[in-house]
């Protein structure tokens, strides 16, 4: 094995790893080239004179505006501005005439008090003016001055509370329904004698009632009746609403259109709508996620008939749109440890009508080192069949060859293996699968050549409210990897479970308490009778941050780290939105990989700690993390840098 050292591979003490799109990395040289006395970033303005838009014409009216209120609490003054179309778009591009922004300002008396009744305010004073004068009292045909000097004046009155509320027709959920914090109930939405009358909780309170009636197999309950009575002289406001739950219904037949090359009978049974079952809203959200996974779609609707039949069942309409066949995409990277890389991939959407898949992947990193041996690179073709056995059940077959250069070890490895994945429920799944690989490893125990046949099983149960961006809830997945080595003759298991845990601080969840962890263990064989990937380490940006790729674990007796038979993992992290796009995360991450098959701390834990900040995107959160070494060791790095897409866990 060749020996590297960390200064040839990270140059300054830099340990990072970084993956980013060659779009991102185009968007970032674009950022950096603007003028050097304002710079944006992400949509934020950081500093620098902010450049204004540019007039339509002489007649556009650019203006300013001043809000004054009177009375109240802070929060009134913010509800003011965010509501009023004049505060929020004044840095923006200006209305195109005198006309135009009157039409604007007088808009704008239905926006504050909409703003203001969330708050529970009913008998505000709000004048609008430019120039002492009212907008409303100005002519549409009018030349305002340009700028125009707006003045926007607003006494919010009191704040009225809940009085008498009246619920007609409330649904009978059952206790344990009602006890689950996920349900919406009236008084979850506010609406509770004394609370703040925020108008708001008065529409999340109908939606509710509706809801509910729809969880009891009511597909067509809807509000019939809202009354509001303010009461100025105590500053109460009576609610009532009532509720036609309609009729209750069955599952009907499930009608597909919208397909192209898509097997219209295989998308029915794919859904996994229950015909003939009670109507149930939760088994169509369900069916809506099942047809997004295959991946074919670029749209995806189920949409309900217009009434219930005479029978009591009532049909579904799945309305798709299917994408392009071909699809493809390439990227490039960068990291001070495995160096310049790119990668690409091919795939082909529905191969024979069933959303067949097959995909062909290749990625190289290190392309910018002297020495061709150093590069690691990976290529492989995969295939997935959709609803075989059943519509919930799916099978997957890949061939891929690899090489592996990374400080602790070197493999080149040929791998096939093929396996079979269900669903049990929305939160439950299974994988099972049969694993051939050939291997040649050249690492801290010598150079080996390896045959290996495993059985890997995995069952993964996730209660989290989003499958990429969880704000509450768990996941719990185990897994178990019974193998033979035919060479050496070793045989064993590898046993693993991961926690995961977000538990959301406040009722917006901008701020999340997230945790993880993991324990690991090879049974049954020798860590050098063991191909190397299959061995534990420690180090990187899903493990203990601040440390470079899988370089922490056991050494030999010559000092260079090789694989363990035991893992245990732990990160923390408190994730905070600053605001709808940007976010920080500070983290705590703990990690040791043993020489023992039981995790009995053999090798002492290792600890990182750092910053993260968080782009959101429609794809997920773009992740910028740096760490440092708690308790650094010589040859650790200062720092470590890491750039990926998705939370960490």
């Amino acid at each position: 094995m060749r020996n590297r050292s960390t200064t040839d591979r990270g140059r300054g003490r830099i340990a990072a790893t970084a993956s980013v799109p060659l779009a991102l990395a185009i968007a970032l040289i674009v950022t950096a080239a603007r003028p050097a006395d304002a710079f944006d970033l992400f949509g934020v303005h950081l500093w620098g004179e902010k450049a204004e838009p540019e007039d339509l014409s002489a007649e556009s009216r650019p203006y300013s505006v001043e809000v004054t209120v009177t009375g109240g609490e802070s929060d009134v003054e913010k509800a003011v501005r965010e509501a009023s179309a004049l505060a929020t778009g004044v840095d923006g591009r200006p209305p195109p005439s005198s006309a135009a922004f009157l039409a604007k300002a007088r808009g704008d008396y239905a926006r504050i008090v909409a703003g203001l009744r969330n708050l529970g305010r009913y008998g505000p004073e709000i004048a609008i003016e430019v120039q002492g004068r009212r907008v409303e009292d100005i002519p549409l045909d009018a030349t305002l001055p340009r700028p125009v000097p707006v003045t926007i004046r607003v006494t919010p009155g009191p704040r009225f509370t809940f009085g008498r509320i009246t619920l007609e027709n409330r649904p009978p959920l059952d206790a344990a329904t009602l006890d689950d914090p996920r349900v919406a109930t009236p008084e979850r939405a506010g609406l509770t004698e004394g609370e703040t009358a925020r108008a708001d909780a008065v529409l999340a309170a109908e939606r509710a009632l509706v809801d509910g009636w729809k969880r009891l197999g009511h597909p067509k309950a809807k509000a019939t009746e809202r009354r509001l009575v303010a009461h100025h002289d105590r500053s109460t406001l009576d609610v009532a609403i009532g509720v036609d739950p309609g009729p209750e219904a069955r599952f009907g037949p499930v009608r597909v259109s919208g397909t192209e090359l898509m097997d219209p009978d295989f998308v029915a049974a794919r859904a996994g709508i229950p015909e003939g079952e009670r109507w149930d809203p939760m088994a169509v959200k369900r069916a809506e996620k099942r047809l997004r996974k295959l991946d074919v779609f670029s749209s995806t609707r189920l949409v309900e008939d217009e009434a219930v039949a005479p029978d009591g069942t009532l049909g579904l309409e799945a309305k798709v749109a299917e994408r392009p066949l071909h699809v493809f995409g390439f990227g490039a990277s960068y990291s001070t440890v495995d160096g310049a890389g790119l990668e690409g991939w091919w795939q082909h959407r529905n191969l024979f009508g069933h959303g067949d898949r097959l995909r062909f992947d290749a990625r190289v990193s290190g392309i910018d080192t002297t020495d061709p041996r150093d590069l690691t690179w990976k290529g492989g073709v995969s295939f997935l069949r959709p609803g075989v056995f059943t519509p919930m059940t799916d099978l997957t077959a890949a061939l891929e060859a690899s090489r592996e250069v990374l400080d602790p070890y070197t493999q080149e490895t040929i791998r096939a293996r093929i396996g079979l994945a269900h669903e049990f429920a929305p939160e439950l799944t299974a994988k099972v699968a049969a694993n051939v690989e050939v291997d040649r490893v050249e690492d801290g125990w010598g150079r080996r050549d390896l045959t290996l046949i495993s059985l890997p099983a995995e069952i993964l149960w996730d209660h989290t409210d989003d499958a990429l961006a969880p704000t509450e809830g768990f996941r719990v997945k185990g897994a178990a990897e019974p193998f033979h080595e035919f060479r050496l003759g070793a045989s064993g298991a590898i046993l693993r479970i991961d926690t995961s845990a977000y538990v959301p601080l406040d009722a917006d969840r901008r701020f999340v308490l997230a945790g993880r962890a993991a324990l690991a263990s090879i049974v049954g064989a020798e860590a050098n009778r063991m191909p190397a990937d299959r061995l534990f380490f420690a180090g990187g940006g899903s493990s203990v941050r601040g440390f470079a790729y899988r370089s922490l674990g056991p050494r030999n007796a010559a000092g260079s780290v090789v694989g363990g038979l035991s893992l245990v993992e732990a990160s923390l992290e408190m994730r905070m939105k600053v605001t709808d796009t940007i976010g920080v995360v500070p983290f705590l991450d703990m990690g040791a990989a043993g020489r023992n098959a039981s995790p009995n701390f053999d090798e002492a834990p290792r600890f990182g700690a750092g910053l993260g900040l968080r782009y959101y995107t429609g794809l997920g959160a773009i992740r910028f993390d740096v760490a440092t070494p708690i308790a650094p060791k010589p040859g650790d790095p200062k720092f470590a840098l890491y750039i990926g897409l998705g939370e960490s866990f």
